[in-house]
This record gives structure tokens, C-alpha cells and sequence, in this order.
């Protein structure tokens, strides 16, 4: 995996940023402030951070790999709409 850089205000890899990317256009998700208590992240990021920040801690604890990483948000995210 590549090293961590500036994306969107938070400090993620670019792989992170390249899915965080993927899925704001694909799921239309707007930079509010509601997604990062869902996703247990600091709710001082917008939903934006809190996806990338997110994406990236999925990837460092081994949850997924950069291969399947995009699928799997995408069915943990799926699961969080009511």
C-alpha cells in the first residue's frame, strides 16, 4: 500500500481516497455531518472525512484489501440505511 498523503482534509492513502471517491459520486453522499457517528469516527469531520477516515481504518485493521474494499463499504454502508 502506498503512503498516507492529504485527501479531502484528512490524511489517508491514495487507495482510501480512490474508493471514499468512487462512492461520494456513486451514493450521491452530500458533505454533511451526519455519517461519521454512524461510522464511529470523530464527529468533528464532515461525511466526506468521515468516509475517507473510515475507508482508510477498514484497510489498516485488515477488514478489507484495496481489491474488495469499494464492495465491502458499499454492503456495510447498505446496511446503515434504515
Amino acid at each position: 500500500m502506498n503512503s498516507k498523503a492529504f485527501f479531502g482534509g484528512v490524511v489517508v492513502s491514495p487507495e482510501a481516497d480512490m474508493v471514499a471517491r468512487e462512492l461520494i459520486h456513486e451514493l450521491h453522499i452530500p458533505k454533511l455531518h451526519n455519517l461519521a457517528f454512524l461510522l464511529k469516527v470523530n464527529k468533528c469531520f464532515d461525511d466526506h472525512q468521515a468516509l475517507r477516515l473510515w475507508l482508510q481504518r477498514m484497510l489498516d485493521d485488515g477488514q478489507a484489501h484495496y481489491d474488495d474494499l469499494a464492495q465491502q463499504a458499499r454492503i456495510r454502508l447498505m446496511s446503515l440505511a434504515p
